[in-house]
């Protein structure tokens, strides 16, 4: 009975520890001619309504699509594939439990416990390249994690940072 109590508990503490993760996802059309990509230009998505947040999420893509040996044209310019992200945020709930005491509970022992509920705000940013000779979706990728709202300039420039590291790792995509 203690050794399930102890396990609850702990499984408990590393939910909060799991949340902080970035989940990153991503899908492609096979037969998309990805080594013919070379140029791109942005295209209007669903931006955060932020627009500091905003020009940190687009300098950050456009520092991986520059990594990637893309070539940014300007607007009205002919581009290989068009580039949009879109921006979403959901809530959800995270608990978090404490015990602590002594004996079992058939041996009259002292035992104490706590448990708080917080909101924590997730993000999601999804990417999708499209091919601009035939308008369809070529790539997609979608980073999520949790948001910490109270994080200072350089904390949140790093997290988007890092984010769009890994969400452009697996492009292109292996055939």
């Amino acid at each position: 009975m203690r050794t399930t109590i102890a396990a609850a508990m702990i499984g408990l503490a590393l939910l909060g520890t799991i949340t902080l993760a970035q989940n990153i996802t991503y899908d492609f059309d096979r037969s998309a001619p990805f080594a013919r990509f070379k140029t791109y230009t942005w295209i209007k998505g669903t931006p955060v309504n932020d627009a500091l947040n905003d020009k940190r999420i687009v300098s950050a893509i456009d520092s991986q699509l520059a990594a990637k040996g893309f070539t940014k044209v300007n607007e009205g310019g002919t581009a290989d594939v068009l580039v949009a992200y879109h921006a979403s945020f959901d809530k959800n709930l995270q608990i978090n439990g404490f015990s602590s005491g002594w004996g079992g509970y058939r041996f009259g022992g002292t035992r104490t416990g706590r448990a708080t509920l917080d909101q924590v705000t997730v993000g999601t940013i999804a990417v999708d390249m499209v091919d601009a000779a035939n308008k369809t979706i070529v790539w997609r990728g979608l980073a999520s994690g949790e948001l910490d709202a109270r994080a200072k300039p350089e904390k949140r420039e790093k997290n988007i940072q890092k984010a769009a590291a890994k969400l452009f790792k697996n492009y292109p995509p292996k055939p």
